[in-house]
């Protein structure tokens, strides 16, 4: 086979009557090493299409979602075209290796961003076509460049599809990679401009980086396209922004806006009123606002409506900030007053926000103290979520939009037509399904090139399988689990469009009324009509709305309290009579009681061991609750005792362990308890519902100390079974907490939200740590080994560890730099090696390879960034 575009290989075979044939892989002695899976079948179209190694030719109709609105413009021309959802492209770059290994290896320089370009070769194909051009790649994103599987864009010297720029997001950090795509089709449906998307698998010299989804940039030639409909239209000027560019007037010139927050993307050269002001698009939108608020904030006329709608695209927005509520954008235009444009459109005289960037998406709110913590419980949260999300919890933009109740009214129109029409599951689960058909071989090719992938190049990692995959477009989470994944996910795809639905369908429902919503609409699974003040709903199934109050016998009960006003118990109710849940994950009065031992049963019908499940609103009848009573009453078909225990909170944290003689340890993952035993990580917690960890939320509250170790709050552990409470004395290491800082007040305040370290700086939040990973916090994580003092405050840990009346105290050799840079290792011999690909530090261990620098951030390495500031000594050498 010859290649004249790699990688890329042509042959022509005299196959007499045999139509079968095989791709295999040979090594450089011509020796077959690997073939494919599966026998193929030449037809009449085999010598037009561009087959795939181990791939099967697919044809495949990744649908549309419906639509619930036309576009507000004209978009697409023949010159630049779409991506074609149905295929996954090939892009290979031969690069300059010297400048490519530079980039590579230091996506940062002197804490920013390195934004060097690189001289590539790039080959581009398609399934019936091939593109060479020359050009450059460059690093794309921020927070992607802590990942070792990069983000990029690569500009050529032609161009491809309209474009002369092609950019990659990796994401690296998600389990699905359809978060992006499935926010971009939402934008589609309600008609407001966005970019258009595809997959592609990235290969750059000998780097195989994997499955990538390939995105526009918000250029000229996209605004040509997608808001004019011309490839010849006059374009207007346009702004990136980032976190903080919360749109008020600061003055007219370019450095009164140079505050990190905005960066010139277009300027139009002919723009009159400019006069060589780059920045006098973004000072005349944003004095102008200002201007409208003053004159009409208590104005509430059509009128005023009418004023903004004159400079400014209202309608666009509003649409867009219904899928950014309904999505949960945290990194956005609502939520972060970044990642969106705002364009100068010259043809109607008028500005508009353009979103881009969607892979914070579909997770909730992350933990994040940013939003509610209840935030599925309050149907209000459909409008409300951000309002102190923003930098400084800036408000000023969207308050002033929703000060007028027209305004308002319009958003929940839009949110109304949105639930019933697209963001449902039954309306989305097609193209999810047909995504997943499409990519999901390529997906898991993807997950396991990640430990091959030069593993020099610093960054987190995320271990995630097939099994993350299909869980997670569906209904399943994927546990915080730091061996493997550096991130999780909160929620399912399908779970959270089920519940945000669910949620914002009950907020529209109590907020709109006859005047400003029809009285009837219908959705594949249910027609409402909604009157005012007397909702009635009917589905194609009878439901009845019930309330379960659950009555319990006198049990045998031990309570200890101190101090305390309400105890947390866990409540188990009768269910013989309830049958168990077939279905995965739910449950209730359709479905049964939880098929898992000790799960909850939400009050949306989903089963699950937190809080969102077990607490308010839980259905007792169908699986285990958090009860709020002070006293702890337990119903089961055998009697048994449990004993609740309420202490009063002191500023000294004791970890407790219990005698576990008689407990066997757990051959379930990160399970433990009654039903499987002890943690089997030593040092690791037992939560209240099962599962092992080491943050207060295991070693907390209901933590079972029989099966790990927990926080106590006293120094006495009480036990009861069998209707006796027995006082233990235990042996206890004992950690006096104090909160130190060392923050420097040369050292600037991050302006990234939720970031800290010597990249972003000191965290914005007063009494946060800065974790040794650069998150602020205020978690044990964030706050103990690790926590970088400068940027934040930090536990000092004065630790003395008591045993048979042994006292132990850490000592800590302290070696100052000269001016002559040594390797030094203080490695000892007792510290395990790590077995994990590139991580080292107290979780994992040494680095596995002699000669390599252990990062601050637990990574191994030969950098500067591996072997200077904060490197790990104890890890690896140093400098």
């Amino acid at each position: 086979m010859e290649s004249s575009e790699f990688p890329l290989f042509t042959t022509t075979i005299e196959s007499e009557s045999n139509n079968n044939y095989k791709y295999v892989v040979l090594d450089k002695d011509g020796n077959v090493v690997e073939e494919e899976k599966k026998e193929r079948t030449y037809t009449s179209e085999t010598s037009s299409i561009n087959e795939v190694y181990d791939r099967e030719n697919k044809d495949i109709n990744v649908s549309s979602l419906p639509k619930v609105y036309d576009p507000l413009f004209n978009s697409g021309t023949n010159k630049y075209q779409e991506y074609d959802d149905n295929e996954i492209y090939t892009l290979y770059a031969k690069c300059d290796e010297s400048e490519y290994s530079n980039l590579k290896y230091n996506p940062f320089l002197n804490g920013v961003k390195n934004e060097t370009p690189v001289n590539c070769t790039i080959n581009f194909i398609t399934k019936t076509e091939t593109y060479q051009r020359t050009g450059t790649a460059q690093l794309i994103g921020y927070d992607s460049r802590f990942y070792r599987k990069l983000s990029w864009k690569f500009k050529v010297n032609k161009k491809i599809f309209g474009r002369k720029t092609l950019k990659f997001r990796a994401g690296a950090n998600e389990p699905t990679l359809m978060r992006d795509k499935l926010s971009v089709e939402l934008y589609k449906s309600i008609g407001v401009p966005t970019y258009s998307s595809a997959y592609a698998r990235i290969m750059i010299n000998d780097d195989i980086y994997g499955l990538y989804n390939l995105v526009d940039t918000v250029g000229s030639n996209w605004l040509s396209s997608a808001v004019h409909g011309n490839d010849k239209a006059h374009t207007g000027t346009s702004y990136k922004t980032y976190a903080g560019a919360s749109l008020e007037y600061l003055g007219e010139t370019a450095k009164d806006y140079n505050t990190g927050s905005y960066e010139i993307d277009e300027i139009d050269e002919n723009d009159p009123k400019a006069n060589g002001n780059d920045y006098y698009r973004l000072a005349h939108f944003t004095k102008t606002y200002a201007n409208w608020v003053d004159q009409y904030q208590n104005d509430q006329s059509q009128a005023a409506v009418d004023a903004l709608e004159k400079f400014f695209n209202l309608e666009s927005l509003l649409r867009q900030m219904v899928i950014e509520s309904l999505t949960f954008a945290y990194d956005n235009f609502w939520a972060n007053s970044g990642n969106y444009a705002l364009y100068y459109n010259p043809e109607q005289n008028k500005y508009q926000i353009i979103p881009y960037d969607f892979d914070g998406t579909f997770h909730g709110n992350k933990g994040s103290n940013r939003f509610n913590t209840n935030y599925l419980d309050q149907p209000e949260d459909c409008i409300n979520w951000a309002d102190h999300a923003r930098v400084n919890k800036d408000n000023y933009f969207v308050g002033a939009l929703f000060n007028h109740d027209i305004i308002k009214n319009r958003y929940n129109e839009i949110m109304k037509d949105t639930l019933d029409k697209v963001f449902n599951v039954d309306s989305i689960s097609p193209l999810i399904e047909n995504i997943r058909n499409l990519i999901e071989v390529d997906i898991v090719w993807n997950f396991g090139l990640i430990d091959k992938l030069d593993n020099e190049i610093p960054g987190y990692v995320n271990h995630y399988t097939l099994d993350d995959f299909v869980g997670n477009i569906n209904y399943d989470i994927v546990d915080y689990n730091p061996s493997v994944n550096r991130n999780s996910a909160d929620f399912g795809l399908k779970q959270w469009i089920k519940l945000r639905n669910e949620q914002c369908q009950t907020y529209v429902t109590n907020t709109l009324n006859d005047e400003n919503i029809k009285t009837t609409t219908t959705t594949t699974t249910t027609t409402t009509t909604t009157s005012s003040p007397t909702t009635t709903t009917t589905t194609t199934t009878t439901t009845t709305t019930t309330t379960t109050t659950t009555t319990t016998s006198s049990p045998t009960t031990t309570t200890t309290t101190t101090t305390t006003t309400t105890t947390t118990t866990t409540t188990a109710t009768d269910n013989e009579s309830v049958p168990t849940s077939d279905v995965p994950w739910r449950c209730g009065p359709e479905y049964g009681a939880c098929s898992d031992a000790g799960h909850c049963c939400s009050k949306y019908g989903y089963c699950g061991v937190t809080d969102d499940y077990c607490g308010t609103g839980c259905q007792s009848k169908y699986g285990i609750c958090n009860d709020t009573n002070s006293t702890s009453t337990t119903t089961t078909t055998k009697t048994t005792t449990k004993a609740s225990i309420s202490t009063h909170i002191t500023s000294t944290t004791t970890t407790t362990t219990t005698d576990n003689g008689s407990v066997p340890t757990s051959d379930v993952p990160w399970r433990c308890g009654p039903e499987y035993g002890a943690c089997s990580d030593a040092g690791h917690c037992c939560s209240k519902y099962g599962y092992c960890g080491v943050t207060d939320d295991y070693c907390g509250t209901g933590c079972q100390s029989k099966y790990g170790i927990c926080n106590d709050t006293n120094p006495t552990t009480t036990t009861t079974t069998k209707k006796t409470t027995t006082t233990k004395k235990t042996t206890t290491t004992t950690t006096t907490t104090k909160k130190s800082s060392t923050t420097s007040k040369k050292i600037p305040t991050s302006t990234v939200s939720s970031r800290c370290g010597p990249d972003f700086g000191a965290c914005a939040h007063k009494g946060y740590c800065c974790s040794k990973y650069g998150y602020c916090g205020k978690t044990d994580a964030h706050c103990g080994t690790g926590c970088q003092s400068e940027f934040g405050v930090c536990n000092d840990n004065k630790t003395t560890t008591t045993t048979k009346k042994t006292t132990t105290t850490k000592k800590t050799t302290t070696t100052k730099k000269s001016s002559t840079i040594n390797k030094t290792s203080t490695t000892s011999g007792k510290i395990p090696t790590s077995t994990v690909s590139s991580r080292c530090g107290p979780e994992y261990g040494a680095c596995a390879k002699s000669g390599y620098c252990c990062s601050k951030y637990g990574y191994c390495g030969k950098t500067d960034k591996h072997c200077g500031t904060g490197c790990q000594s104890a890890y690896g050498i140093c400098q």
